[in-house]
């Protein structure tokens, strides 16, 4: 995440955030301004409940990432859960 630290308090977008707890690390690193989506709205009610106390500046969205309702350039960085797993978890990774 060297990348991110060139920028002060970045603008994420994390799709397709599911339950993992990969806003929650960032958050962690001084990452705060952190938007979740995901296009279950059932994982969407459960991330906001689990974490509406401990990481209240997390936002969480039902959302498909495929017809986002975001104005152009609302954030500096873009992730994907599933893409960052498939590239760590594959063959020759480090």
């Amino acid at each position: 995440m060297r990348i991110l630290q060139e920028y002060q308090n970045p603008k994420i977008l994390m799709t397709g955030c599911g339950n993992s707890k990969f806003s929650e690390h960032l958050y962690d690193l001084g990452y705060k301004n952190i938007t979740n989506i995901d296009f279950s709205g059932i994982v969407i009610d459960q991330m906001k409940e689990r974490y509406k106390e401990s990481y209240p500046e997390i936002t969480f969205l039902e959302m498909d990432a495929c017809d986002m309702t975001f104005e152009n350039n609302s954030f500096d960085f873009i992730l994907d859960k599933g893409l960052l797993d498939s590239i760590l978890c594959g063959e020759g990774s480090s």
